[in-house]
């Protein structure tokens, strides 16, 4: 028994199947333009599957504000035609399967606190950063959501002048801020630049990366004095890199020692499974919704 996974992305579609506790033949297509093809490249998808395996359910994970429990997303994404109609009533009619759909983000932190590195710990807050910052709170492997399903925007915090964690403490934002002071076109310069400059001695660019770790610090330490988790899961794209996340945590240990708060430091991890989270994430979601064990 398996079942088909799909994670929705504004450039691609992932897809595999979870079977016997793990993940197999994942691969990926171009996010089709219209609602019509997205469908019919699901249900290709399905049918090439199910000549292989036995199919007994499917679990998305989507960008957007999703509802499980209406079965719909709200808000706005990178995959526009996805928004505000009974999708997974159309899903489960285009399988003629049981469909599970949960919020990447979410899915990604459903994954790392029940399986990856989060799963020897209660009370977990997953924080993923790319050209922002998300995550998911997540307690006894089950999701909390909040009254309106915002629980884990933790990218919304205004930390300085009115600026919030996203626009603060992000590799893109790091990027783009020293663009901007050497008046170069914001799309020449990556994070990943911005790292190689500072580590070659250019001063604007060390700056720079100073910045992105103080603000990175700043967010962490609200997220653990607000929430008080028992571990902190960083992912997203500078989870590949583990002298970013060295950098990270020894400046979260500097911040903690000048506010004087002695009595802990937060336990700060590398996710586990990175790319792959999202698809694992929704084969859990899907457990949990529809109670097939896992094993």
């Amino acid at each position: 028994m398996a079942i088909l996974l799909f994670d929705w992305g504004g450039t691609s579609i992932k897809y595999g199947v979870w079977e016997q506790d793990s993940l197999a033949e994942t691969a990926s297509v171009k996010t089709p333009d219209s609602w019509d093809k997205m469908k019919a490249q699901l249900l290709a998808i399905f049918h090439d599957y199910r000549q292989r395996y036995t199919i007994q359910g499917v679990a998305v994970s989507a960008p957007g504000n999703v509802d499980p429990q209406r079965g719909e997303i709200g808000g706005l994404s990178a995959i526009p035609y996805i928004h505000r109609f009974p999708i997974v009533e159309e899903l489960t009619a285009l399988f003629g399967l049981p469909v599970s759909i949960e919020n990447d983000a979410n899915a990604a932190g459903i994954a790392e606190a029940a399986m990856g590195a989060g799963k020897d710990y209660r009370h977990v807050l997953f924080i993923i950063v790319g050209s922002g910052v998300g995550g998911a709170i997540v307690e006894d492997k089950i999701l909390r959501r909040g009254s309106h399903r915002y629980a884990g925007e933790f990218g919304l915090m205004t930390l300085d002048n009115g600026q919030t964690f996203s626009e603060l403490g992000t590799a893109v934002a790091m990027a783009r801020r020293y663009a901007q002071r050497l008046s170069l076109p914001v799309e020449s310069v990556s994070g990943a630049d911005v790292f190689r400059l500072a580590e070659a001695g250019d001063l604007v660019a060390g700056e720079e990366v100073e910045r992105f770790y103080h603000w990175m610090a700043v967010g962490l330490l609200n997220l653990q004095v607000c929430y008080d988790p028992d571990c902190l899961v960083i992912g997203g794209g500078i989870s590949a890199n583990e002298a970013i996340f060295a950098g990270i945590q020894a400046r979260l240990r500097a911040l903690v020692a000048e506010k004087q708060l002695t009595e802990f430091m937060p336990t700060l991890l590398l996710c586990q499974y990175r790319n792959e989270a999202n698809l694992i994430g929704a084969a859990e979601s899907f457990r949990q919704k529809f109670g097939e064990n896992r094993r």
